[in-house]
């Protein structure tokens, strides 16, 4: 199973969380999950998510087979399906919930806030189920070293692209060897390149990305650089970066046959980013490249490089977006059209 994002994780642990503390009314609605996702307690970090990233985040979960659309009701319900596919009992699913929904946590903390999830007898037997997450392949949870004035270390779960770089492993005793008195610690390792999400590798703003698996080149364009995008050091604003990667994911759009109105619904864009390599200076073209990936019910990637026509091969920036099928009166996400959908995967 790939790393999950931060989204993600946190869908997923709301639902695991809900079933536990109000089956009366799980599975859970979007309206439901939406709520709790933006709880303001019992949550490290607090979040505003639209319903439009949890719609997907949901897709991507259906797609990971961890969460389940329920039908049989007028209301469209979600139930996890955690503990089946990554094959752990009820009480390491409630660890890593907490561990998603709170971050970091000592075996006491997780006790007291795994509790109406799964009541544990006692500590040890809380440190027992971590330990064996800890032995998994690939490893679910990390214990990170004790930091100075901490009575007790805390434990981390790695399901996420989120891992918190700069915090310390604990350093392993071999047998018969008493603790360490030493630092002796390593930095807790970043994640690799994700090859199913087109996350940037290493998971850390600022560094390459790398295709996801099944990407496809659909676009390019050639736009002149203007004397009007310099800023006041001689260079092109960053922020027109973004415009010429909108430029050429539009182009195409409206060349596949979406309503260039977009009168009753059409493609909407609820994230990007975009990684600045080099700086551009006019004068000059450059070439904007677009692939897509990732399509979901309702949402696709794009990703997109710039480089200089007279430098070919020589990248200048790299970036991309989501974006969400929209009904734009109802004012929420909807199943991209079939037609539209081959031309993302044809």
């Amino acid at each position: 199973m790939r790393v999950l994002s931060v989204v993600e994780a946190r869908v997923l642990a709301v639902l695991v969380e809900k079933a536990a503390t109000v089956p009366d009314t799980y599975p859970l609605s979007l309206n439901s999950l939406v709520a709790g996702c933006n709880q303001k307690t019992a949550r490290q970090p607090v979040m505003e998510l639209a319903e439009a990233e949890v719609l997907v985040a949901l897709d991507e979960l259906k797609r990971l087979h961890l969460v389940v659309e329920v039908s049989g009701s007028r209301v469209v319900r979600f139930e996890h399906n955690m503990g089946r596919v990554l094959g752990l009992p009820s009480q390491s699913v409630a660890l890593l919930a907490v561990l998603m929904l709170r971050g970091p946590q000592t075996a006491a903390e997780l006790r007291l806030n795994a509790e109406r999830l799964h009541r544990f007898a006692d500590i040890s037997s809380v440190e027992g189920f971590l330990d064996e997450l800890a032995g998994k392949e690939p490893a679910r949870v990390v214990k990170l070293a004790r930091s100075p004035g901490e009575r007790e270390a805390r434990w981390v779960q790695l399901l996420t692209e989120a891992t918190p770089v700069g915090l310390s492993l604990a350093k392993p005793v071999s047998a018969g060897e008493g603790p360490s008195t030493g630092s002796g610690r390593a930095e807790v390792p970043e994640p690799g390149p994700s090859t199913g999400s087109g996350r940037t590798e290493g998971g850390v703003a600022g560094l390459r990305f790398v295709l996801p698996e099944g990407a496809r080149r659909v676009h390019e364009m050639v736009m002149p650089l203007r004397w009007g995008d310099m800023d006041a050091m001689g260079h092109i604003n960053n922020t027109l970066y973004f415009r010429y990667m909108e430029v050429c994911r539009l182009d195409w759009i409206f060349s596949v046959g979406v309503d260039p109105k977009l009168s009753t619904a059409g493609p909407v864009i609820i994230n990007a980013f975009c990684n600045f390599l080099r700086q551009l200076e006019f004068p000059g073209d450059i070439r904007v490249t677009m692939s897509v990936a990732n399509p979901g019910r309702s949402s696709f990637d794009t990703f997109h490089t710039i480089e200089r026509v007279d430098q070919p091969g020589v990248v200048y920036a790299e970036g991309g977006a989501r974006t969400v099928w929209t009904d734009y009166a109802a004012k929420r996400s909807a199943p991209m059209p079939d037609w539209f959908r081959a031309r993302l995967t044809e």
